[in-house]
């Protein structure tokens, strides 16, 4: 009966299953798109997958004031992104905290600068080329979301998989 146990209690505690810091900025850093949350106004969840940014240490993204993700975090600015890893999507990241909003030109460069260099294999943008993907984002109602994060937690499917197969492997030696 133990080892029956064990082997529902490794997907029950999960908490030794998380990623190294190291390996959380890198997926980061590697990644390009998040599941991103807000809440209605009737407090009904929302999810929509977007692109994101890492500018100046914060997870970065933009929208217009046509959008619903804006009108939300204006009113609650409560938010979760989650990130995996874009080689390996059992390795996830759920950060979590508020949303600070600003209409900004500067960071909105950075964005574009930052996506269009991670887009470009990490080549850096012509002058041109930055000022024509600009030219499509700047429009007068537009505004750039980072997200203050509270809490961040993760999940490494691969360790979890891996204490399963040890688990069975040992059962079978029985």
């Amino acid at each position: 009966m133990d080892n029956a146990s064990s082997e529902w209690e490794t997907r029950r505690d999960i908490s030794s299953f998380i990623l190294p810091e190291s390996e959380i900025a890198s997926i980061i850093s590697r990644a390009s798109h998040a599941v991103v949350s807000w809440v209605t106004k009737s407090n009904q969840p929302v999810t929509a997958v977007m692109l994101f940014a890492v500018v100046d240490g914060l997870i970065t993204v933009t929208s217009t004031t046509n959008r619903a993700k804006y009108h939300a975090w204006r009113r609650n600015p409560s938010s979760s992104f989650c990130i995996w890893d874009p080689e390996n999507i059992g390795k996830q990241i759920t950060l979590r905290g508020n949303m600070k909003i600003s209409q900004d030109d500067d960071l909105l460069r950075e964005y574009t600068r930052y996506f269009l260099t991670r887009a470009m294999g990490g080549k850096e943008p012509s002058k041109e080329r930055l000022e024509k993907e600009l030219a499509t984002f700047l429009a007068p109602d537009r505004y750039m979301m980072q997200l203050l994060v509270d809490k961040t937690l993760s999940h490494d499917l691969d360790s979890l998989l891996q204490k399963e197969r040890e688990l069975r492997h040992g059962n079978k030696q029985s």
